[in-house]
């Protein structure tokens, strides 16, 4: 949780006078501590007890076999992270279900934001019709970024599964490094996800300040162009999908690392002497 993209994200969605779990530690082991429960701990002492015990030696890895499964790796990885791209060139592509500005002005009528007169007013009269306008426009947003961030748990979990076999070929020493990092994941699975799902909650509270600001700010008489305005890439609506691009990319680019990291240190284990 402390490489630099996800912790960049991360410091990105904590509010001042908060600070972020793990974001002070720099010792990996006390990252790595820090990931795990009882349960883990026990688990992995077990199964790096397993680990000593002699296996079966693969067949020799033909040659080239470490560039093509680094080959492989990269362009599994590149596919994935240019199809996040085309998802936030285009956020407001129909498949996406997010509202358009029409869509965006309606809730803030129907949920009462916009019948005090005065931003005065608004700001004194904003909590429960503002919180329920919140709900419900953030919840598109919400379901757009739980969807692609699960989309990059599947895809690289399902690519670590196809890339084991190859790995392990590379060599004995390749084989144990790959059976120490499924036992380091399973170990530490429950953790790195609790901390991974806390950021969609930190994205919509991010979300819920800027729309009480921008609705503070709108003047006596709405119209639809006052709305349309928030939709610019500069205004609040418009950063707050930058937030949730920049949190998308630095949980793959977390993942992507973790992955990359394991198939080079196979690749060199497995490397003639």
């Amino acid at each position: 949780m402390t490489s630099r993209p996800l912790a960049a994200a991360v410091a990105a969605l904590v509010e001042e006078g908060t600070r972020a779990p793990l974001a002070e530690r720099s010792d990996p082991a006390a990252v790595l501590a820090g990931l795990m429960d009882l349960h883990g701990s026990v688990a992995l002492a077990r199964e790096l007890s397993l680990l000593d015990r002699p296996a079966a030696p693969p067949p020799p890895a033909a040659e080239g076999a470490r560039a093509e499964v680094r080959a492989l790796a990269a362009e599994r990885l590149g596919e994935l992270a240019a199809a996040l791209d085309s998802v936030f060139a285009a956020p407001f592509h129909r498949r996406n279900k997010l509202p358009d500005a029409a869509a965006v002005l309606a809730t803030l009528e129907l949920t009462g934001v916009l019948s005090a007169r005065a931003a005065h007013e608004r700001a004194a009269r904003g909590g429960r019709p503002l919180a329920s306008a919140v709900g419900q426009l953030w919840e598109p947003f919400g379901e757009l970024t739980d969807r692609v961030l699960g989309r990059i748990r599947l895809e690289t979990r399902a690519l670590r599964e196809e890339l084991a076999p190859s790995l392990r070929a590379l060599g004995p020493d390749a084989a144990r490094l790959e059976r120490f990092d499924a036992v380091i994941a399973a170990a530490t699975q429950k953790r790195r996800e609790r901390a991974l799902a806390g950021l969609v909650p930190g994205l919509a509270r991010a979300f819920a300040r800027g729309l009480r600001a921008a609705v503070v700010a709108l003047p006596e008489a709405v119209e639809i162009e006052h709305v349309a305005g928030w939709f610019a890439r500069e205004q609040w609506l418009g950063r707050e999908l930058q937030r949730m691009e920049l949190v998308v990319q630095a949980v793959l680019a977390h993942e992507a690392g973790r992955l990359l990291a394991l198939v080079d240190g196979a690749a060199a284990a497995g490397a003639p002497a």
